[in-house]
Formats: structure tokens, sequence, C-alpha cells
């Protein structure tokens, strides 16, 4: 019966399996064949979110048709200028690289003379050379290709001329169409698309607020840093003396919207025709060496101010990404592939069936820290499990960062043991990695100029209860009392029969998970003289805070159980040495 009822679930699984690879293909053929409209209506949709603010604040003084086109005119206006801009210096850069041939030619010389007596960089430049001189007009010269003209090419030539604007053209009207009337019936296109996405009106509009708030902002951002850079970028190319400065200015700006490979094409282009106009060597590099510098400036200080971590991305991420929509729309997707990203990084939080973007997708770590340590541990890498408890600790204090790391990390520990996905030495190195992640957090805190004062009384010597990760728990219980300021010591279970010679320390036997009461009476017995004043510690996160009950108050067995998180078992510990101090005979 078992073993059908797991084939039947593998079955199942695979069946998932492939209706995910199965969709997902039809999407991804869906977003390639239909990229000439669907790049238009994204577009659209994300000039729509760059307006929107702009819209909203007319909107409080016009109408909002008027709005509308208020705002939609002055994009438009700003867009054509920048335009107009951009084509009047590329002509002009079109037409004077052939008076810079003297320039480069005296380059190529430069490097040849770099290269003499024969080495691998001479022979590479004179097969470039030879390469050259083939793709030169004066090659082609001797045989002209013959060009027949009909008496019917006027119309012939018009077609000729129209047709490859046709589409770039169509597509612009798109965009503006799509922009304006997502403009004019936001509300009613928001209600209609939280209807459209799930019954639960307040999830799906806080997953649709979010993906709106995210993605103005971060567009928002991005065009006020990139045409900072694009300003900048310009003032110091033309403070060099370099020709055209706004151009390459406005095409810095333009490619840092390209994740990161942007960064790269916005300093090597410019150098490229630095190296053509400028005469000598200096000039070129002072304008890679600006380009960079203000990049790097604009990347590690500009951004992160600015940014934060409103995208919520990882790096890797945004790089595959670029290269998953570039591939599949060209030029066009590698300048949406960050929102585009951040679309499906906002509706993987949403919606449960879509968890798994938020996974691939999103900064935020992949697995808890208790979860993080104890993969470490089983692989034996305590220095990284040692790192990842210290930030814990650092960021949520000693007590609270204490169980979120190694207090819920022997718990999960335990519970892989007791269903034997634990081989012998992997609970070995567990039970062994927590000491010595423990021994390292204990000098962090010796290195701590503010030390916890000493509390006087007995001490406890913490025993472990059952397994071997229950030595591991007696361990870190061991630590969070010596970090409240008691005398704690560990045991090993193997030690607990000796533990009873110590009349000073009071016993603790420590436990993972809750043990049954046959276990409970055996360590008891085990501890022959000292089980009197013996107390059980179990860790458990799924019970309410423990509190410290008042001397007398309670049964036995509950007096002599401290059930809870590490924080309150060293509460009711407190307690336990406090009764056991006031119950012990006056010295004379």
């Amino acid at each position: 019966m078992k073993l059908s009822t797991l084939t039947g679930a593998g079955d199942t699984r695979l069946l998932r399996a492939v209706a995910f690879v199965f969709l997902a293909a039809i999407a991804i053929l869906a977003l390639y064949f239909g990229r000439d409209v669907l790049i238009p209506t994204a577009v659209a949709v994300l000039f729509a979110f760059i307006l929107n603010p702009v819209v909203t604040w007319l909107h409080r003084l016009l109408k909002l048709p008027l709005a509308v086109t208020v705002a939609m005119l002055g994009a438009l206006a700003f867009i054509g200028v920048l335009a107009v801009l951009v084509m009047t210096q590329l002509a002009e850069v079109a037409g004077s690289l052939a008076g810079y041939q003297t320039n480069l030619h005296q380059k190529i010389q430069d490097v040849r003379h770099l290269s003499e007596g024969g080495g691998p960089l001479s022979r590479f430049i004179s097969m470039t050379a030879t390469l050259a001189q083939d793709f030169s007009p004066e090659a082609g010269a001797a045989a002209p290709p013959l060009r027949v003209q009909t008496s019917d090419s006027s119309l012939t030539s018009i077609a000729t001329f129209v047709a490859p604007l046709l589409h770039p053209l169509l597509s612009i009207g798109i965009i503006i169409v799509l922009a304006l009337f997502i403009l004019l019936d936001r509300d009613h296109l928001s209600d209609k698309f939280v209807r459209l996405l799930g019954a639960d009106v307040h999830a799906t509009s806080e997953a649709v607020g979010d993906a709106a708030v995210r993605i103005a902002r971060v567009l928002s951002l991005q065009l006020l840093t990139n045409f900072g850079f694009a300003v900048v970028v310009g003032a110091s190319l033309f403070a060099l003396g370099m020709p055209n400065a706004l151009l390459w200015g406005l095409l810095a700006g333009t490619f840092r919207f390209v994740p990161y490979v942007g960064a790269i094409l916005s300093a090597l282009l410019p150098t490229l025709i630095a190296l053509a106009i400028m005469p000598g060597w200096l000039q070129p590099l002072l304008v890679l060496a600006v380009i960079v510098a203000l990049d790097i400036l604009t990347g590690q200080v500009v951004e992160p101010l600015l940014f934060g971590e409103q995208t919520g991305v990882t790096p890797l991420a945004l790089i595959l990404s670029a290269i998953f929509w570039g591939m599949l729309w060209g030029p066009v997707g590698l300048l949406l592939s960050t929102p585009l990203t951040i679309c499906l990084l906002v509706l993987g939080t949403h919606v449960p069936h879509l968890q798994f973007l938020r996974v691939l997708l999103g900064d935020e770590p992949a697995l808890l820290s208790y979860q993080q340590i104890y993969r470490r541990l089983i692989r034996k890498a305590v220095a990284e499990a040692s790192a990842v408890a210290l930030e814990e600790i650092e960021k949520k204090g000693p007590e609270r960062g204490l169980d979120d790391s190694l207090g819920r990390m022997v718990v999960l520990a335990e519970d892989d043991r007791a269903l034997g996905r634990l081989s012998a030495e992997q609970t070995g190195a567990v039970v062994d990695g927590t000491d010595q992640v423990l021994e390292f957090l204990a000098a962090e805190a010796d290195a701590d100029t503010a030390t916890t004062p000493k509390i006087e009384g007995p001490g406890f010597n913490c025993i472990g209860g059952r397994g071997e990760i229950d030595d591991a728990a007696a361990a870190v219980i061991a630590f969070a009392l010596r970090r409240s300021g008691f005398a704690a010591e560990e045991s090993r279970r193997a030690d607990a029969a000796g533990a009873a010679g110590n009349t000073v320390a009071l016993p603790l036997i420590c436990y993972a998970s809750h043990p049954s009461d046959a276990v409970r009476r055996y360590n008891l017995r085990k501890l022959r003289a000292g089980g009197g004043r013996a107390r059980h510690a179990v860790i458990d996160y799924e019970v309410a805070a423990a509190v410290a009950l008042p001397p007398g108050v309670g049964s036995a067995s509950a007096q002599q159980m401290l059930v809870g998180d590490i924080g309150a078992i060293c509460r009711l510990a407190a307690q336990h040495a406090l009764e056991a101090a006031s119950a012990m005979p006056k010295s004379a």
C-alpha cells in the first residue's frame, strides 16, 4: 500500500513537471512570435507607469483627459527633441569620420612600431590591414555592379523608402494610443486586473499596488539617474574637448538602462570614437577613465542612496533576465528586462502558485538562518556556519539571535535524526560543529567590552538527555546560561553518571525534543544522588513562551520540566537556581 502511494505521488510530481515545462515552452514561443504586438504593449504599459505620477499631479489642477493630454504631449515633445539632437549629432559624426583617416593611420603606425619584430601582434595587424584593403571601396572599383532601372521607378522608389518606416511608425502609434487609453482608464483597468487575478480583493490589491509602486519608483529613479549620468558625462567630455559630447552623453545614459552590459557599452563606444578623433593617446584614455569613474560613482554611491532595496532582485537574476529578454525581443528586451523582472518578482511574492519566482529572482535568502547553519554543519563548513550565527545574533540580539540560529537548528537536526535522515557521520558533524560554532561565538563575546556580570549562586551542569543531538542542545543551553551570567558547563549524555559527583552544580538534562516518561525516569536514576535537584530542559518553539512559576506552584512534574525557547529555559533555570540557593543550609 505504501509503495503504491509513493509511486502515485512520484507520478503526480512528474506530471506537474511535464505540464510546467510544456506551459513554459508555450509561453516562450508566444513571447517570441508575438513580439511585434507584445513589445509595443509592454513599452506602452511602462510608459504609462512613468507618466502616472505626472498625470496624478496634473489631475489636481485639471480634468483627467486634459491632464493626460498635457502629460502625453510634454513627454512626446521631450522625446522628439532628444531624437532630433541624437540624429543631428550622428549625422555630424558620420560626416566627419572620413576627415580623421590620417589620425587613425598614425595610431595604427604607433601600434605597429610597438609590435615590430614579426611577433603575433604584428602578424595580426598585417592580417587586419590586408582585410581592410579587401573591403575598401578601391578594391571593388574595377568591376562595378550593373543596375537596371525600369520606367516605373517612381512608385518603386517611394515604396522602397516608405516600407522600412512602416513598422517603427506603426509601433510608435500603438505605444502612444495604448499609453493614452491606459492613463485615461487607469482606475477601471486596475479594478479589472484585481478581479481577474483572484477573488481575494485585499491580497490582489496589495499585489497590484506593490507592483505599481515598485515599477513606477524604479523607472522614475532610473530615468532620473541615467539622465543625470548623461548630463555629467556630456559635460565632462565637452571639457576634454571631444566633439559631439552631447551625443555621447545621451548614448551613455541610454546604455545604462541595460543591466551591467550597458555600463561597458557606455564607455567602449565613446572611447573608440575618441581614438579616431583625438590626436595622441592621452585624451582617449582620459575619456575612458572619466566615463568609468562616473559609472562607478553612480553605481556604487548614487544608485544605492536613491534605490536602497527597492528592486529586490539579485544581480545574477538581472543578468540572466537581460540575456533572456534580449534573446526574445532584441535591444528593446534588454531595456525592458529590469521592469519585467520586477513584475515577475512581485507576482511570485503575492501569488501562492508562483512562489518559485520569488525564490529564483528575489534577493532574500532562500533558507532561514538556522537552515543555512544546519546545511553548513552537515558539510563541515564550520566557518561559514559561525558567520551566519554571528550575523543573526548581531542583528536580533543575543537571546533571540541564539534561538533563531543554533536553537532552531538543533530542533531541526533532531527531527531529521528521528526520521532516519541523518547518518552517523552527519550527526557527529552537527554535534562537533555546534561546539566549534559556540567556541567562536564565545571568543567574539569575550572580545566585547560589555561583559555580563556574574550571578552568585549554584551553577548548572547541562547534560545531553538522549541522543547525540541532545548533546548539542545541552551545549547551546549552557552557552545561553553563561551569557546570562550563570556558571554553566556541558556534559555528554555518556557522562551523566559522573555529574552526580558535582554537589554544587545543578543538573540540567537537555533535550531537542520532548522525551518520554521512561526516558526522564531513566536519566534521573542515572544521576543517582543528584536526581532530586535535576530539571529537564526541552527546547520547544511550538509552545507559548514559558514564565517562571512561584515556588510550590504547579505539580511536581511541571516543576521539573523547563519547556520553551532558550530564553524561557534560562528564566526558568534562574528561578530553579534561586530556589536551590534558598534551600541550601547556611554556613556557620
